[in-house]
């Protein structure tokens, strides 16, 4: 562990250094069924100190439908102040009206007013929103993508992403395959600028924001990126690894989401 990172016990240790939080969903609020042990807490004490916390997540499906599935799962809706979703920035950003999907078997993304094709000839753009592993595996995806030459737009750099069977390929995984085949693929989500600066617009644009995580690949690095301090919680992705060997380094490191 590097000398700049400082291990933390819980948040509270922390927290009142900070104008708002950016806190990573997936891996960090929950494990993809349910909240993790400590989000609650954590949450409820951020609000009554008034510390505004926008909840990210390099998910395709849109804003709305992370805040539905969050509130689902029993978080308040006034402890977050709203849900960015890399699906939202990319959908906001998107001027195509026609597009060959790579998702999950039966998600609705929310990509209203795009037309879905199954033959990618007619499309004007490659959406990777999901990941449809373990049922289809980078080899299918190898032959699926094979020949095409369209644009593709990565919705969801994740490479693994937390499941039933445990880390499997996500969209990023799909997404750098397909560049590895020579396609041309554009990123939106973590750790690229654009969700983080909505993010930090949402929470008021406070002086000294705090971004927290799992992944040193994306939340610490799409965070130093942004020029915001971060904190690294060894769970999700992250769980049983050695903090010593986080790449990039995070400022803050705790074993666990706690207050």
């Amino acid at each position: 562990m590097s000398t700049r990172t400082k291990q933390i016990a819980g948040l509270h240790e922390i927290a009142s250094g900070f104008g708002g939080m950016l806190i990573d969903q997936f891996g960090v609020i929950h494990d993809g069924q349910q909240l993790y042990p400590g989000t609650l807490r954590v949450l409820s004490e951020l609000h009554k100190a008034q510390i505004p916390v926008a909840v990210m997540t390099n998910s395709g499906k849109r804003a709305e439908a992370n805040r539905q599935r969050l509130v689902k799962m029993g978080v308040p809706r006034d402890h977050f102040v709203d849900a960015v979703s890399s699906g939202e920035v990319a959908f906001a950003q998107l001027t195509a009206k026609t597009a060959f999907l790579i998702g999950k078997d039966g998600e609705d993304y929310g990509f209203e007013g795009i037309r879905f094709v199954k033959n990618p000839a007619e499309a004007e753009v490659i959406l990777i929103l999901g990941s449809n592993a373990p049922r289809t595996s980078l080899d299918d995806y190898r032959n699926l993508l094979s020949g095409l030459t369209l644009p593709a737009i990565c919705c969801n750099p994740d490479r693994l992403m937390l499941t039933p069977q445990g880390l499997m390929p996500a969209p990023g995984a799909i997404a750098a395959l397909y560049e590895e085949m020579g396609g041309h693929v554009t990123w939106i989500g973590k750790p690229y600028p654009g969700i983080y600066q909505k993010a930090a617009r949402l929470i008021g644009n406070p002086a000294r924001i705090l971004c927290i995580g799992d992944s040193a690949e994306h939340d610490v690095a799409g965070g130093r990126n942004a020029g915001l301090e971060t904190l690294l919680v060894l769970q999700g992705v992250s769980a049983d690894q050695d903090p010593a060997t986080l790449d990039p380094q995070p400022d803050y490191v705790m074993d666990r989401f706690q207050w």
